[in-house]
């Protein structure tokens, strides 16, 4: 599974880094094109499309990297043991989270399936299918990480 999560990994960062370029580049042109009277009607729409796509994929990349805040001030004074404990809780709370937005993403899709980008003449469930489709990576790496912990439960140096 970390190899799988792995190349997840360096699809989703490839991805996301031509989708950010993309978005760059094309606000920026509309802005020189707009200054000449030649406004690129469908850019801002485009833009709001690759950067949903990028709002998931960045969340799961931090997910996958352990960035995401957090505030653990008080549970590093707690016994070794109670931390793992809260680790594993706070992992099947967000597994149950995950599965949750995957469940009501599946849903706004479908809900979105008649509406349209203004611009684009594509159905809006190109944006909302990154909810569904990122929580699936989520899914993965959430799995993957309750099994390490699983796996090194009685290894004192193996918290999260």
């Amino acid at each position: 599974m970390k190899k799988i999560n792995e190349a997840i990994a360096r699809i989703e960062y490839s991805i996301g880094t031509v989708m950010l370029i993309s978005i760059i580049i094309l606000v920026f042109a509309s802005a020189l094109l707009r200054v000449v009277d030649l406004p690129i009607v469908w850019s801002v729409d485009a833009s709001q499309l690759l950067f949903v796509w990028i709002s998931m994929i960045g969340a799961d990349l931090a997910l996958k990297k352990r960035s995401h805040m957090g505030v653990d001030l008080l549970v590093r004074k707690f016994p070794l043991s109670l931390q793992k404990i809260i680790a594993l809780v706070t992992y099947i709370l967000c597994i149950a989270f995950v599965v949750f937005i995957a469940y009501w993403g599946v849903r706004l899709c479908i809900m979105n399936y008649l509406r349209k980008y203004q611009t684009l003449k594509i159905s809006y469930s190109f944006a909302t299918a990154a909810i569904p489709t990122i929580a699936i990576f989520m899914l993965s790496t959430l799995v993957e990480q309750t099994q390490n912990l699983l796996r090194g439960w009685k290894d004192p140096s193996v918290v999260q």
